[in-house]
C-alpha cells in the first residue's frame, strides 16, 4: 500500500511540477540557519505557489498528503495553502481593516487568499465568512479550510488551516502574517470548508 501511495504521489508530483520537485514550508524557512539555504527554500515555496496558482484543474490529487490523515487535497485547496504560506514569509504587518500586501487583518487575509488563489470572494468580516463555509469540528479540518474563533454567528478571528496542526493568520497589531500552531491556549472553535 505504501509503495502504491508513493508511486501515485510521484506521478502527481511529476505532472504538476515537472521532473524535479522541491518543497518547503514556512516553518522550515524560519528554522534554516544558513541564509543561502533560507533563500533556496523561500524560492521553492514561491515556485510551488506560482505553479499551483496557475493550475486551473480542480480534481483531487494524490500528492496532497500533508500528514497521515490529510489526503485528497484539491488543486484549489493546494493553491490556497501555497499562497497563504507564501504570504507568511513576506513580513506583511497586521493592519485593522487591511486586505493588501501592505497590511491585513485576519478576515482580510482569508478573503485576499481565496480571491487570489481560487477566485472566491468571502467578504471582509468573520461572520460573513462563516456563511460561506460548511462547518465541521476542528479535528476534521483539511488544508485550505478556515478556522474560526468564537461562537457561530459571533466569531472574532479567522485563519487558514495548512495541515499538520498549523495555520496561517494575521494575528494582532504589532505582528506580521505568520504560521502558527493550534494549541489548547488559543484553540479554534470550529472549522469550515469553503462552499
Amino acid at each position: 500500500m505504501k509503495l502504491k501511495q508513493s508511486l501515485l504521489m510521484l506521478t502527481a508530483a511529476v505532472s504538476l511540477f515537472g521532473a524535479t520537485m522541491t518543497t518547503a514550508s514556512a516553518a522550515t524557512i524560519q528554522a534554516l540557519p544558513n541564509q543561502s539555504e533560507t533563500q533556496a527554500a523561500h524560492d521553492a515555496v514561491e515556485m510551488s505557489a506560482d505553479t499551483a496558482s496557475s493550475t486551473q484543474s480542480t480534481q483531487a490529487t494524490s500528492d496532497a498528503v500533508i500528514s497521515g490523515s490529510e489526503t485528497g487535497q484539491t488543486s484549489q485547496a493546494k493553491a490556497v495553502v501555497n499562497l497563504a504560506k507564501k504570504l507568511a514569509t513576506m513580513n506583511i504587518p497586521y493592519v485593522w481593516g487591511g486586505e493588501s500586501l501592505q497590511g491585513m487583518d485576519c478576515s482580510g487575509l482569508t478573503d485576499y487568499v481565496y480571491a487570489h488563489a481560487a477566485n472566491i470572494h468571502l467578504g471582509h468580516y468573520t461572520v460573513t465568512q462563516e456563511s460561506k463555509v460548511s462547518t465541521k469540528p476542528v479535528s476534521q479540518a483539511k488544508p485550505g479550510d478556515l478556522l474560526f474563533w468564537g461562537s457561530a454567528g459571533a466569531t472574532h478571528h479567522v485563519a487558514i488551516y495548512i495541515g499538520n496542526h498549523q495555520f496561517v493568520a494575521a494575528p494582532q497589531p504589532g505582528q506580521n502574517v505568520d504560521v502558527e500552531t493550534i494549541s489548547s491556549y488559543f484553540m479554534p472553535s470550529f472549522a469550515g470548508t469553503v462552499k
